[in-house]
């Protein structure tokens, strides 16, 4: 009976490890964070915030996460397999993921950013929180648009100003003409 029990927990402890990979592997981003100090009820109700970005998070076992690491930059970056560790897997919005932990975490002083994957590059906390300070792709979609339609919205207030240069000097002239002719 005992060993039928520990092979089930092998067995649940290689799922978990494979689910990880696969997890790394369909991520833009990965965050690895200390989340000491923070109780599970306000944890779960930020898993609920990140639902809504298409982000995942998941508590694990420092071992069995480094296990999966396999194969990863993160693999040979010791400080991100010491204390407690969460994930955050963002398959959408890089910034918008970052962004999302950022904020969380301003609030508590004990945990914090230890590193990740960006586009499958090792990126330190400092590189997270950084990316966490850009614009929204929206915000960055409505720029680029604006910086496009710059130079078309002058060239036709230039087209406008001829005719109206152009009636100006007219009037002028009417006027001249029409002091002269008194």
């Amino acid at each position: 009976m005992a060993v039928v029990q520990m092979r089930k927990t092998l067995l649940r402890k290689q799922e978990i490890v494979n689910e990880i990979k696969e997890k790394i592997e369909k991520s833009k981003i990965v965050i690895v964070f200390d989340f000491t100090g923070i109780d599970a009820n306000t944890v779960a109700d930020f898993r609920k915030e990140l639902k809504k970005i298409n982000t995942d998070m998941q508590v694990v076992r420092n071992t069995l996460f480094k296990r999966a690491c396999e194969g990863t930059e993160l693999y040979d970056k010791m400080n991100l397999f010491e204390k407690p560790s969460a994930l955050l897997f963002g398959y959408d919005d890089i910034v918008e993921t970052a962004k999302k932990l950022n904020e969380f975490l301003k609030e508590y002083e004990t945990a914090y950013i230890k590193g990740g994957l960006v586009e499958g590059r090792y990126a330190t906390a400092e590189e997270i929180e950084s990316v966490a300070k850009l614009p929204s792709r929206e915000q960055l979609v409505a720029q680029l648009l604006a910086v496009m339609q710059a130079p078309i919205t002058n060239f036709v207030r230039v087209l406008n100003g001829v005719p109206q240069k152009f009636v100006l000097v007219l009037n002028a002239i009417k006027e001249q003409k029409e002091k002269e002719g008194q």
